[in-house]
């Protein structure tokens, strides 16, 4: 199979959910593709361009209601497409510190927010609610993980709490 970048990012997801962002490494990907660690740099220019484009790919589902006031809903499945994958609120929050720009995710939530709500504050306001879905994601990941068990299926009220509270924060 030849060696692309939907096929690097694949086995990047894999190793990640597997084994987490700590053993994710170019070289453990390099030997899980079958090449040598230089080949992909063809393909992704450095580990932090790949995880980005991770996070990228992860939120990249995330679907965006046409109605307004839909906000609880996509949190929600900004929740359900996090909190399967192992430390994948960390890889989206690297990816936000490196270039906030480069998720389409970020990018879509602000139009939406501009569209529905009209706020001037929306490009900040779509950020804060990114990083409370993070937070809370990143907190229950790890109470799951410490304690061996499966993690929620769905948003836990708290969650949905504090992401109703800081969108109605913005629309004051």
């Amino acid at each position: 199979m030849p060696l692309n970048r939907d096929r690097i990012l694949n086995t990047a997801f894999t190793l990640l959910n597997q084994y987490g962002l700590a053993d994710l490494s170019m070289r453990r990907l390099a030997t899980e593709l079958g090449v040598a660690p230089g080949a992909l740099y063809y393909h992704v220019k450095n580990k932090q361009e790949l995880l980005a484009s991770l996070a990228s790919r992860i939120l990249n589902d995330v679907p965006f209601p046409a109605e307004q006031g839909e906000i609880d809903r996509i949190f929600a499945d900004v929740y359900s497409h996090l909190i399967p994958v192992k430390e994948a609120a960390e890889v989206v929050r690297l990816a936000l510190a490196l270039d906030p720009h480069q998720l389409q995710f970020l990018d879509h939530l602000t139009t939406y927010l501009t569209h529905h709500t009209g706020s001037q504050q929306a490009p900040l306001a779509a950020l804060t609610l990114v990083h409370v879905a993070l937070g809370f994601i990143e907190q229950d990941q790890t109470r799951y993980l410490l304690g061996n068990s499966p993690p929620p299926t769905e948003a836990p009220l708290p969650y949905r709490q504090a992401i109703q509270a800081v969108f109605t924060g913005f629309l004051k």
